[in-house]
């Protein structure tokens, strides 16, 4: 989806009005000469979510859900503090951690230099609910001249901390695209999260007699934006030691705790697993910046489904069916220790990959009743249909809209059975396979194992009476993940059918493990595969024993 950047909206009519509006402010910025770029780092970091001091947890809570539309996952108790962790409507970008201090110690929560930036469907509505919520609004929806009809507004939460908000109207409600911390020199800062965490400033913005910033970005996919803010209009800022944390994921705690240091940050503890009860043994550390804002380091396993793998009777006869029925191209063909894959693209080149897999170890195998399916969206259905029909596909529900969903669906099975859904999408220009769906025998506990374990993000619950009903999952790179379980009294068989998730993940490593600790079974750490080039391969099962094979995903290490 396109999205404005964070240094393309904001023209020279918008900082006029900016000017006075905002209701907060800092002193003077810095100067100097750009150091030269640092060597290249290991490991790269993204913002996982943002933690604010609150003078009131439950005040706090009830705005973030009724002003910003965010929904509360849950409570930490931690050695110091209470955090309530919330998440955006969309179920995207930086989570919120709402933090009530335990220690005693007395803090100022009404002086935070940063702010919050969420992107947001309806921005009237949204300032709307965030009024009656509480909040104080500073710049009323106006619409940026030479910005493609963008509209911004500011305000104010009961906290004082600034909230900004974008109109996208491609978003389904709202979401955090940036994650703002004040500090006291802005071109230190920039080098500084430049090189410790692998991000990349874009263009400074300035919004003179207010203030300048830099939104820097990760590399790794789903992450919201930094941006450092320093104020420029004349008030006195406080940007040491302020109750605000930056949770980071990565790769590799040790190694970025490494990194931090390097850059001049303070290293309070070096990662390790916690003992913190409600923490769970998770590996944190902890490093304060130059200015003493708490980084929070944490191992990320972050992962996406980049490929549904299906086993097939004959290649010969199955890859023809999905090229002329289903309109997709073959990039690779390989040859593993107990099967030969062929893998396809979708004609769009987006969504995942098709995996079809013949066996080739003799073993009797499950071929026609895989209780799954895979979803495949189109922009002429009728046309997509009759290719699928003229290729042998069988039709079980012809092209029938749907005005729940506001999308025309039609169903059917291709050669070996395997349940085929096709759905009307204007935006493709011809087809993409954009969901791969897998049979399991207790919804709610599949639902635990990928969400609450694996760290998808759970899109939908979707009932079909008469027929299944389903959650649909997102990870952070490739195909939506669904899981279905039959109500139609079928008979399902959900266990070992020879179906394969192609996973990538930051960290495969403990991805595997994690799946073993969910309730999964780890199959085979990650070791070098020389049927792919010497890639990190390890493999997995979920509860059902459907296969996980767990690779490194291209972001994140060098």
């Amino acid at each position: 989806m396109k999205k404005p950047s964070f240094t393309h909206w904001c023209g020279a009519a918008l900082l006029v009005m900016l000017s006075g509006c905002l209701g907060g402010g800092g002193g003077g910025s810095s100067s100097g000469d750009r150091q030269p770029p640092a060597p290249a780092q290991e490991v790269a970091a993204y913002v996982e979510a943002v933690g604010l001091g609150v003078s009131d947890l439950d005040a706090a809570v009830a705005f973030y859900q009724s002003g910003l539309g965010m929904h509360e996952l849950h409570r930490l108790e931690r050695d110091d503090r209470i955090e309530v962790v919330m998440e955006s409507a969309d179920r995207r970008g930086a989570q919120v951690q709402l933090m009530a201090f335990t220690d005693g110690l007395g803090r100022v929560y009404q002086q935070n230099p940063g702010k919050l930036v969420f992107y947001v469907r309806d921005i009237d509505a949204f300032t709307e609910q965030f009024e009656n919520a509480g909040g104080r609004i500073t710049l009323p929806p106006t619409a940026v001249p030479g910005a493609d009809g963008t509209v911004v507004s500011f305000g104010r939460d009961p906290e004082n901390t600034l909230i900004e908000m974008i109109q996208v109207p491609s978003v389904s409600n709202s979401f955090i695209a940036g994650v703002g911390i004040g500090v006291s020199d802005l071109s230190r800062f920039r080098d500084f999260y430049e090189t410790s965490l692998k991000l990349q400033a874009q263009d400074l913005l300035q919004v003179p007699e207010q203030y300048d910033e830099y939104s820097l970005l990760s590399p790794i996919p789903g992450s919201s934006a930094l941006v450092l803010v320093h104020w420029t209009d004349g008030s006195t800022q406080n940007y040491t030691d302020n109750p605000v944390k930056l949770q980071l994921g990565t790769a590799d705690p040790v190694r970025l705790a490494e990194q931090l240091e390097q850059a001049g940050a303070a290293l309070l503890a070096s990662p390790a697993p916690s003992t913190e009860a409600d923490l769970e043994g998770e590996v944190l550390g902890y490093a304060a910046d130059p200015d003493g804002t708490l980084l929070e380091i944490r191992q990320s396993i972050r992962a996406g489904l980049v490929a549904g793998g299906i086993g097939v009777e004959d290649l010969a006869t199955a890859v023809p069916f999905y090229t002329d029925g289903l309109g997709m191209r073959v990039v690779e063909r390989r040859s593993r220790e107990d099967r030969d894959e062929v893998v396809l693209e979708s004609a769009d080149g987006r969504g995942s990959h098709v995996v079809l897999m013949e066996f080739t170890d003799g073993l009797s195998r499950n071929l026609d009743r895989n209780p799954g399916k895979l979803v495949f969206y189109v922009r002429d259905i009728d046309a997509f249909v009759t290719d699928f029909v003229a290729a042998g596909g069988r039709l079980t529900l012809p092209p029938m809209a749907d005005p729940g969903l506001g999308v025309t669906v039609a169903f059917g099975r291709d050669l070996h059975n395997n349940l085929i859904e096709m759905v009307s999408d204007a935006s493709a220009e011809h087809s993409y396979f954009g969901a791969f769906g897998i049979g399991v025998s207790d919804l709610e506990e599949a639902r635990r194992f990928w969400v609450e374990e694996l760290g998808f993000r759970q899109l939908m619950y979707l009932p079909i009476p008469g027929m299944y009903d389903e959650y649909i999952l997102q990870g952070y790179d490739g195909s939506a993940l669904v899981l279905m379980h039959w109500t139609n009294g079928g008979g399902q068989n959900y266990r070992d059918n020879p179906v394969k998730l192609e996973i990538h993940s930051i960290a495969p490593g403990p991805f595997t493990e994690a799946v073993a600790r969910a309730g999964g079974e780890l199959v085979q750490e990650p070791t070098s595969d020389p049927t792919l080039n010497d890639q990190m391969v390890g493999y997995a099962r979920d509860a059902d024993g459907s296969l996980l094979e767990v690779r490194q995903a291209p972001w994140g290490l060098d």
